[in-house]
C-alpha cells in the first residue's frame, strides 16, 4: 500500500495531531533532560566554575521543552535536539579535560552514555517527522480539536455495546468499523488514520486464520496489530457485510 490514502485531509489532520503529541512527549523528555543537568551542573560548579557552562545548556533545554510544549513544531524539536548535542559535547570536552590532567579516575561513563541517547532521540525524533513539518506549523486548530475528540470519544465508547469496534489484543489500539472505512486511534495519540475498505482489506496478513494480524505502513512507521478470535470476528463480519452491500 503506497502513501496515497494518507493524503486525505482527514488523515492530513490525523497526521499533524499525532506529530504534534510526539513533539509534546519528547518535550516532556526535555524538560526533565533539563531538570536532571541542572541538578548535575549545580554540584559540579562547586568544584569547578567552568562547569557553570552546563548550567547554562541545561536552562536552555528547560526552556525549549517548555515552549515546544506550549507550541509543539517542528522547529521547537530541531532546537531541543541541537542543545542535546551541545550537552553531549559539553561533557566530552570536559572528560577530555579531566584525562589530560590526570584525573581520568574521576570520568564517568553515565556523563557521556546518557547524553549520547538523548541526542539521538531528539534528532530520531526530527529527521522522522522532517516530511510533515508543514502540515504540524499550518493546520488549522479547528481540524485539530476535532481529530483530537474524534480519538478521545472511540476510547470513551463502551465496547460491549457496540460491535462495530475492534480492539486489538494490547488494548492499546482501536478501530471504528464505518460503512465502508475503517478509523484507527491510539489511546495515547502517538497515532491515528482512517483507510477505504479495499486499503484495510490489503493491510490483514491472515484474513484466513481465527486470530488476524494487519500491518499498515503509515508515514510514522509501520504498525503491527493482533486481534483476538473475539475481534477478529468483528473484523471479519464487517468485510463480509461491506462486501456483500457493494
Amino acid at each position: 500500500m503506497n502513501d496515497t490514502p494518507f493524503k486525505s485531509p482527514e488523515n492530513q489532520a490525523l497526521l499533524a495531531l499525532c506529530a504534534r503529541k510526539t513533539i509534546r512527549t519528547a518535550a516532556i523528555f526535555g524538560i526533565i533532560w533539563g531538570v536532571v543537568n541542572l541538578i548535575i551542573g549545580f554540584f559540579a560548579v562547586q568544584a569547578n566554575l567552568l562547569n557553570a557552562g552546563i548550567l547554562f545548556l541545561a536552562l536552555l533545554m528547560l526552556s525549549a521543552g517548555i515552549a515546544a510544549i506550549r507550541n509543539p513544531s517542528h522547529k521547537s524539536l530541531r532546537t531541543e535536539a541541537v542543545i542535546s548535542v551541545l550537552l553531549l559535547f559539553w561533557n566530552v570536552g570536559i572528560a577530555v579535560i579531566n584525562a589530560r590532567a590526570g584525573y581520568a579516575s574521576q570520568i564517568n561513563g553515565h556523563s557521556l552514555i546518557f547524553p549520547a541517547i538523548a541526542a539521538v532521540v531528539f534528532f530520531r525524533q526530527y529527521n522522522r517527522l522532517g516530511h510533515i513539518k508543514e502540515q504540524i506549523e499550518t493546520m488549522d486548530g479547528s481540524r485539530l480539536k476535532e481529530a483530537s475528540a474524534l480519538c478521545k470519544q472511540l476510547f470513551k465508547t463502551k465496547l460491549k455495546e457496540s460491535p462495530d469496534i475492534a480492539q486489538e489484543s494490547r488494548k492499546r489500539c482501536r478501530f471504528r468499523l464505518m460503512t465502508d472505512s475503517v478509523f484507527c486511534a491510539h489511546k495515547n495519540l502517538a497515532h491515528a488514520f482512517c483507510l477505504n475498505r479495499t486499503d484495510f482489506r490489503q493491510c490483514i496478513l491472515n484474513p484466513e486464520k481465527n486470530r488476524v494480524r494487519v500491518v499498515v505502513r503509515h508515514p510514522l512507521g509501520k504498525f503491527t496489530y493482533a486481534f483476538d478470535k473475539k475481534n477478529s470476528d468483528r473484523i471479519k463480519t464487517w468485510l463480509n457485510t461491506t462486501i456483500a452491500e457493494v
